[in-house]
């Protein structure tokens, strides 16, 4: 891991500042890096020169690539909003499932770096399973606790890993693996026969 520049604390340099101010294009500069070179072969100092900043802004915030990789990634789920109220579970699950074929055909490129650099990086791998895979989450948990709150599926319902787990990995799947789109067709059979009944299923 690259020796941490020291950096001055207190009022901090103009540098450090503007720094600041340009966090969105240093962590927009990592993802068209990442897209470009991958994992292995992107450095602080392209990332740097990319965002038209000092080594030293990015070393203020982020003690490495991995962690700095991992913080472009959360800054990439922000821009996910959750979606609009429809008045059903169907037709929020629809709305997110188009949104998240959506980003998967802009990100598979994206995707398959990170699934490769993963596999090479331990601490890569930790940070993505901890802070990234959480925060890719939340406009499912939305949605579920407002069918919750409907009264059309158990409250527990959004405690279970399975449903969070298999909508962005069919979509995924259907994508990248089977080079198929991820079209309306596909997204209504999916919500209808698969994640529907999944949520509503009652243990009890």
């Amino acid at each position: 891991m690259p020796t941490v520049p020291a950096v001055q604390r207190g009022a901090g340099t103009a540098d450090d500042r503007a720094g600041d101010d340009r966090h969105p294009e240093l962590l927009e500069a990592v993802l068209e890096l990442l897209r470009e070179v991958g994992y292995d072969r992107l450095t602080i100092d392209a990332v740097a020169a990319r965002a038209r900043a000092s080594k030293a802004t990015v070393y203020r915030h982020w003690p490495g690539k991995p962690q700095l990789v991992a913080a472009a990634l959360r800054h990439r789920h922000v821009g996910v909003q959750i979606p609009a109220d429809t008045g059903s579970l169907r037709g929020d699950l629809l709305e997110l499932l188009r949104t998240t074929a959506a980003i998967c055909t802009d990100d598979s490129d994206l995707m398959q770096a990170l699934i490769f650099a993963m596999r090479s990086s331990p601490e890569l791998e930790n940070l993505i399973r901890q802070q990234v895979l959480p925060a890719g989450r939340v406009a499912g948990v939305a949605v579920v606790v407002r069918a919750a709150a409907r009264g059309e599926i158990p409250a527990e319902a959004g405690e279970r890993d399975l449903f969070h787990d298999l909508a962005p990995a069919m979509v995924m799947s259907r994508i990248m693996a089977h080079g198929l789109p991820a079209d309306d067709e596909f997204i209504t059979s999916l919500v209808d026969q698969v994640l529907i009944p999944v949520l509503r299923y009652r243990s009890d």
